[in-house]
């Protein structure tokens, strides 16, 4: 049996391949956040990419508009951390173009 790449089976289901990379917080400054943060169980791809998709839906962006994101450091968002009731999980923002 032959092997299916990713490219394939992505085709066969009608979906799309998306890679956001993670950008650094010196580089974030040359772009501009957009939507909100978003607060995931786990700086996992797949968390950072459905989470982040719901959001951005919410403000009639897509995932495809982004440019990159960026994991906070703890000591940011703190304010969003103290509202969502949990101080220390991955809080993620999402950067396009300025």
């Amino acid at each position: 049996m032959a092997k299916l790449g990713i490219a394939e089976i992505a085709a066969g289901l009608g979906a799309k391949i998306v890679n956001i990379p993670e950008i650094s917080k010196e580089d974030s400054t040359k772009y501009e956040p957009v939507g909100s943060p978003v607060m995931v169980p786990e700086a996992d791809k797949l968390y950072i990419y459905y989470f982040g998709s719901r959001m951005l839906s919410m403000y009639k962006k897509s995932i495809d508009d982004v440019i990159g994101y960026r994991v906070l450091d703890a000591d940011e968002e703190l304010q969003f951390r103290q509202d969502c009731g949990n101080k220390y999980p991955a809080v993620v923002q999402y950067y396009w173009k300025k």
